[in-house]
């Protein structure tokens, strides 16, 4: 009895060694027949997603969280309790009694140069192969610079798993998308500030206007002092530039009847101010940009002119005066 067991005993062990030689030998040959494919997943978590909906601050540093998944296509009997299943399964899948954890790698496709966009840690493993989603996670960092411009822009996220045993290798691509604010900024060069007039003389100031912002801007041009005897007006009142673009308005008036008999100065103001196009609800726009426009007149008169005219008018006074006399 005694020996008929241990002849049972040696023939369980002698067949485990054979089958585990034939799964080493047999899994590189038949590897490329009996293979089972992976799956990789890459989510945003909801926070992540819901900071990624609003525009990013230039200079300002935000954490994407991914969560990152794994499958295998696996039989079920090589994931089985049992101790020598389980042993026949790794030798089946991995040739080996050891499996090692799944590498994925992480990176960032086609990054544009106006931001800083980097994986924390750009390779992330998985422990256990399963037929279910195995996850682990890993950190993006977006950073906008100065010059990133206030439009959407698409990153593809690349996952990547080699080949482990019979499991296939497998590529995955997500893809996620966000705008860097809105920078509203413009330059105001008035052509000539300061204009020289006489009464119902026409005055055109040309205004040059340059987009300084990261997207389309809306100029709004208002005049904020003239009063209506001057008939004031700028044209166009809005005026579309293009990141980096550079326009012209002008601001048109007349002086009155009543200005420039003697010397006088006028002193406007307009403001501009920048606008994100096209307009939204509320508006976003910048702080407003005050230009001076001076309107100087030196009348008709000369220093000491109107002296002649006080004296001239004392002559006629006496000569009257004198005249008067004579009568009487």
């Amino acid at each position: 009895m005694t020996k008929h067991l241990k002849a049972i005993k040696t023939s369980f062990i002698l067949g485990i060694l054979l089958i585990s030689s034939l799964a080493v030998f047999s899994a590189p040959a038949s590897a490329k027949v009996i293979s089972y494919p992976s799956l990789i997943s890459v989510e945003i978590s909801p926070e992540s997603l819901e900071t990624l909906s609003q525009p990013v601050d230039i200079e300002s540093v935000i954490i994407v969280q991914l969560k990152i998944g794994y499958s295998a296509s696996i039989p079920p009997w090589t994931l089985s309790d049992n101790p020598l299943l389980s042993m026949i399964g790794r030798l089946w899948i991995f040739g080996s009694f050891i499996v090692y954890p799944q590498l994925i790698h992480l990176e960032i496709v086609e990054k544009p140069d106006w931001a800083d966009i980097a994986l924390l840690v750009p390779d992330v493993y998985i422990t256990e192969f399963s037929n279910s989603w195995v996850y682990t996670t890993a950190d993006l960092q977006i950073t906008p610079y100065d010059n990133a411009p206030a439009v959407p822009k698409s990153v593809t996220i690349k996952a990547s798993a080699e080949s482990v045993g019979r499991i296939t290798g497998i590529e995955y691509h997500r893809t996620l998308t966000f705008e860097p604010d809105y920078i509203p900024l413009i330059s105001v060069t008035p052509e000539k500030p300061t204009r020289q007039v006489g009464p119902r003389d026409p005055i055109n100031f040309k205004i040059e206007i340059r987009n300084m912002g990261n997207k389309q801007t809306l100029v709004n041009g208002k005049i904020l002092d003239a009063p209506e005897e001057w008939a004031a007006l700028i044209s166009p009142t809005q005026l579309p530039l293009g990141a980096g673009e550079t326009g012209s308005v002008t601001v048109s008036m007349t002086a009155p009847y009543d200005f420039g008999w003697h010397n006088q100065v006028r002193t406007f103001t307009v403001e501009f101010t920048p606008e994100k196009s096209p307009p939204s609800s509320p508006p976003v726009t910048g702080t407003p940009l005050p230009v001076q426009l001076k309107v100087d007149c030196v009348g008709f008169s000369t220093p000491g002119f109107e002296m002649i005219f006080v004296f001239l008018a004392i002559l006629i006074f006496a000569f009257i005066s004198k005249r008067k006399l004579k009568k009487t």
